[in-house]
């Protein structure tokens, strides 16, 4: 069974957001799914969401469902994520981009100055 760890991610926006970074289509897949791996590998995305539910004031789940989880984070949360990631910013710019316009997408929520938008497929 192959998982589609870009499932929640509709591949209209996906081939917009590349068009609008002047990125390719699958390079910009390619960067989301490494972003997707890089939270079950380590912590685990059930581990933590729960840990952003403790320790952020703020509800950060927008929406949950049986395969998503939909979060407005701090944008400094990001900042671990795209070290590890080890791209270009102009590339995490439009990574960024596609979280927000999905997430803004399924559950109509604002994104704040100092927040970022976060989907994570569930396993």
């Amino acid at each position: 069974m192959t998982e589609d760890l870009l499932a929640p991610f509709d591949d209209d926006l996906l081939a917009t957001v590349a068009g609008r970074h002047d990125l390719d289509e699958a390079t910009l897949r390619d960067l989301l799914t490494s972003h997707q791996r890089q939270v079950r590998d380590n912590p685990g995305v059930e581990d933590i969401v729960y840990e952003w539910r403790s320790q952020f004031h703020e509800q950060p789940v927008l929406q949950r469902t049986d395969d998503t989880y939909f979060l407005r984070l701090r944008a400094h949360v990001w900042d671990e994520f795209a070290d590890a990631l080890d791209i270009a910013e102009a590339d995490l710019h439009a990574v960024l981009d596609a979280h927000e316009e999905q997430c803004r997408r399924e559950t109509g929520a604002g994104i704040g100055e100092d927040e970022r938008a976060m989907v994570l497929s569930r396993p």
